[in-house]
């Protein structure tokens, strides 16, 4: 991976650009906007998925010069591990909230939504490089 430094260097920088650009608009939202149905907890979320995406990312990219069976083995086992603590984090949450649990789960799926996609192409844009 030494032929995409530059390029991962870039993508986790565009990444946190990205972030930001997120963080913005939900502040802007629950500011502007008090009854749209945004969690409370957003920052907590955001902040959450932000870190566990690029842990994923990280991981992945150990395996992206590989086979191509070998990176989609990976890719499969890290997004099933993401959905099994990411599902278990929403249902307990609604357990002990359950005022907010659909709030909640709607911030923590369009959260999930917006910056696993940007993980996918960020990782194919890596893969056609190497």
């Amino acid at each position: 991976l030494v032929c995409c430094e530059y390029q991962i260097k870039s993508t986790l920088f565009i990444f946190t650009l990205y972030f930001i650009a997120i963080f913005l608009v939900s502040f802007i939202l629950q500011y502007y906007l008090p009854n749209f149905p945004i969690s409370s907890r957003w920052p907590y979320i955001l902040a959450f998925l932000y870190v566990f995406t690029i842990i994923a990312f990280v991981i992945l990219l150990k395996f992206i010069e590989s086979r191509i069976s070998m990176f989609a083995n990976a890719f499969m086992l890290v997004n099933f591990g993401k959905l099994i603590l990411f599902t278990a984090i929403i249902l307990i949450y609604a357990w002990f909230n359950r005022s907010e649990a659909i709030s909640f789960t709607i911030t923590f799926f369009v959260y999930y939504l917006i910056l696993t996609t940007y993980e996918i192409i960020a990782l194919l844009r890596i893969q056609k490089m190497t």
